[in-house]
């Protein structure tokens, strides 16, 4: 996020994210708000989506930062375990969520960072240990940041 956020926010959205999609109860409740309102798919946006669950910083403008820079995502590509996909990396995550939560066997969902640069402009899907101190595996979906100043002005 890093141009679109201010650094203080970013550990804040990451922890509603993550809370929503957490084991036990909060991955529960996602599985059934897809069932029930299909949530993620192609025909609703990240940004319909996050901001319906009320994921977005606090304060107005940074939380216009953060639709934009959902927005951003849709000019990355996007790699699952290690292979491109078909989709942009915004799509990719609506489609990776979608087959998560309808899937016989969800996984709960850790939401990651890692610089823009590393591998240029990619949304990384895979599943992984998301914490040392857990066995559990996520389905995990590193996005890229962006560091103050590379963003392109309009």
């Amino acid at each position: 996020m890093g141009a679109f956020v201010p650094d203080g926010y970013v550990p804040h959205v990451q922890d509603q994210i993550n809370s929503r999609f957490a084991v036990g109860d909060a991955l529960k409740e996602m599985i059934g708000f897809q069932k029930e309102f299909k949530l993620f798919s192609l025909q609703h946006s990240l940004c319909s989506s996050f901001t319906l669950l009320n994921i977005a910083p606090v304060g107005e403008k940074d939380r216009e930062g953060f639709l934009k820079y959902l927005e951003m995502l849709k000019k990355t590509g996007a790699q699952v375990n290690g292979k491109p996909t078909k989709y942009n990396g915004h799509d990719q995550i609506i489609v990776t969520l979608k087959g998560n939560l309808e899937s016989k066997a969800p996984l709960p969902v850790f939401f990651d960072y890692h610089p823009g640069e590393k591998p240029k402009g990619q949304v990384l899907v895979t599943i992984r240990e998301a914490f040392i101190f857990s066995s559990t595996n996520y389905l995990t979906i590193s996005v890229p940041t962006v560091k103050p100043g590379a963003r392109r002005k309009k």
